[in-house]
């Protein structure tokens, strides 16, 4: 596993710690590239010709293909491991960050001569579908407080996707900001944003590689868990680049109309309801400046997934407590662009080969739209 960038807010593991960091992220990785696309295999080898020589046709719905593949040992352990490695992973991190949380608090205050802000919201309604779940299998989600100046839930998701990715996602967990930011540079080479929003920001992984790609923007970060953005703040001055955080709702922010020229989020709307995410682009239109351009990642394909396809994709939501995953799947993103006041000349897609987990995942396909 690659070693992370230490900065002052991030948890160093000791000798033990690291040993069962290196166990949590070598059995994640072993989850990853062997046993869960395994079970792809077994059903194309094995599971699909049976069924076919049996009944004179491939499986025809969800039901037929969950009930092939939950009659076998190999997907019933896979889905059994899958689950453990990810609750060791927040186990393990989780109890290197408490023995030295009161540590990382102090670190991640603001201090006069930050470079950057922190806005907090005390008094911010936490929406139900973030309370009642922990996503990822996450103790507390994002959300969660355990003193007044918490960062636990941010620090747990620093280094616990660290391990959880195996590394893969770069010394700073930032290969998805690189990824939004050499798409951008190579689709709008003109853009020179004055201000840009990272919504969802979690520990601002992708709101650094924005400041840094375009040094004379405002760039500001929005997450609905307080403990995130304080860390997130703590990490950026620690790691020298100026960026403004606050503890916002997506779907109710507190600034101006026509604000941003650049509005992004990545790995968030797989996160949420549908109905959410028609509220968080019915406000990301109204925030954006006429001519901003706004990027997420998702895809404007509606045609309906194979039947195995749904069962890969549903796993997430029945193991590893990300119950939004599918909708998003489902979700007819070029509609709901519409209904938030976008028109669809000026919508656009594409893709960016992996930066990240590289072998191990699709290319990233982003989708947006201009106003």
């Amino acid at each position: 596993m690659a070693i992370q960038q230490p900065h002052a807010v991030l948890p160093t593991a000791t000798h033990d710690e690291a040993a069962r960091e290196g166990f949590c992220a070598a059995l994640r990785k072993y989850f990853t590239t062997e046993l869960f696309p395994g079970t792809r295999e077994l059903y194309a080898a094995q599971l699909l010709p049976a069924f076919e020589a049996e009944h004179g046709r491939k499986p025809e719905n969800l039901k037929e293909v969950t009930a092939l593949m939950e009659g076998t040992y190999g997907y019933r352990a896979t889905n059994l491991i899958g689950r453990t490695a990810q609750e060791l992973v927040w186990d393990t991190v989780g109890e290197s960050i408490e023995r030295q949380l009161d540590t990382l608090d102090h670190n991640a205050k603001p201090r006069p001569d930050d470079l950057g802000t922190l806005k907090l919201n005390p008094a911010l309604p936490i929406p139900r579908y973030v309370q009642a779940v922990d996503i990822h299998v996450m103790p507390g989600n994002f959300h969660t407080d355990r003193s007044n100046d918490d960062i636990y839930a941010g620090a747990l998701y620093d280094r616990g996707v660290h391990v959880f990715a195996f590394g893969g996602l770069g010394e700073c967990n930032d290969a998805y900001g690189h990824a939004i930011v050499a798409y951008l540079k190579e689709h709008f080479p003109d853009l020179k944003p004055r201000r840009i929003l990272d919504v969802g920001c979690g520990i601002g992984s992708a709101t650094l590689p924005l400041a840094q790609a375009y040094p004379d923007a405002q760039v500001h970060g929005i997450d609905i868990g307080a403990p995130m953005v304080r860390y997130a703040h703590g990490r950026a001055e620690s790691l020298g680049v100026k960026a403004h955080f606050s503890q916002q709702d997506m779907t109710a922010m507190d600034f101006p109309d026509g604000h941003f020229d650049l509005v992004v989020s990545i790995i968030v709307t797989h996160e949420a309801p549908v109905p959410v995410l028609r509220q968080m682009m019915a406000e990301i239109h109204r925030v954006l400046a006429p001519g901003g351009v706004m990027l997420h990642d998702g895809s404007f394909n509606t045609t309906p997934p194979e039947p195995i396809d749904q069962l890969m994709m549903s796993w997430f939501g029945h193991n590893a407590n990300e119950p939004f995953s599918f909708g998003f799947k489902r979700l007819d993103f070029g509609r709901t662009f519409e209904q938030a006041g976008f028109q669809r000349d000026k919508f656009f897609t594409g893709t960016r080969p992996p930066v990240y987990l590289q072998g191990h995942l699709p290319p990233i396909t982003f989708i947006g739209a201009m106003k």
